[in-house]
């Protein structure tokens, strides 16, 4: 596969400005070279279609090495950026480590939960208990998961204090179990609240017939 960065004649550890500068240079030339009769233009288009294609590749690594410089890189990158709610970023850098270890997939695991997609959530976590199953954390992981998946009504006390299934690299856990038992929680007050109502309701008008029978009788 060639290497997105000879598109632009340049290496990947060049400064990003210089990048985005011979890519904008390289954009306008060959934009207007495709404008060219015959196989002048053809070379053109062919050659700005292979600089956008490269040039979104190249952006994604520019993105990864910038959130690496402000998070600090490693799994506490990984770790900030969805917290931060930045999934996609979050997905580029764990897609760049190449050891698919038992943590990387514990981490696809906490990312997928993070768009609610529990069943592929719980499919990631599993690989990453076979890979290490005296981890008791993803064990932990996967039987709060598994509450959380059979038995949305769950009180936050049956897992433990609140805390969701995953916990990150500072031993923090996962804010979105507690917020998501919190809003279960005065859903079924709301619902337990309007059953009520509707009993009085119901009373009330039982009631009011009653008493027009009387008077009419």
């Amino acid at each position: 596969m060639k290497d997105p960065y000879e598109v632009l004649g340049l290496t990947a550890d060049a400064d990003p400005d210089q990048l985005r500068a011979r890519y904008e240079a390289l954009r306008a030339r060959y934009g207007e070279q495709r404008y060219q009769d015959g196989e002048l233009g053809n070379e053109g288009a062919r050659l700005l279609s292979e600089l956008e294609a490269n040039w979104k590749m190249i952006e994604k690594d520019i993105a990864r090495r910038e959130s690496s410089k402000k998070y600090g890189g490693g799994w506490g990158e990984i770790d900030s950026l969805i917290r931060a709610g930045s999934y996609d970023e979050a997905q580029d850098v764990l897609d760049s480590i190449t050891d698919r270890d038992a943590k990387w997939h514990y981490y696809q695991s906490i990312i997928f939960y993070k768009r609610e997609w529990l069943s592929e959530s719980r499919s990631q976590l599993m690989i990453a208990i076979q890979l290490d199953p005296n981890n008791a954390k993803y064990r932990e992981s996967l039987n709060k998961l598994d509450m959380v998946m059979g038995n949305p009504n769950a009180g936050a006390n049956d897992v433990g204090a609140g805390q969701g299934p995953y916990v990150y690299e500072d031993g923090a856990y996962d804010e979105r179990y507690r917020q998501q038992q919190q809003y279960q929680k005065q859903q079924s007050m709301n619902d337990a609240a309007n059953t009520c109502a509707n009993c009085m309701l119901c009373y009330c008008m039982s009631e009011m017939c009653c008493s027009c029978a009387r008077i009419c009788g």
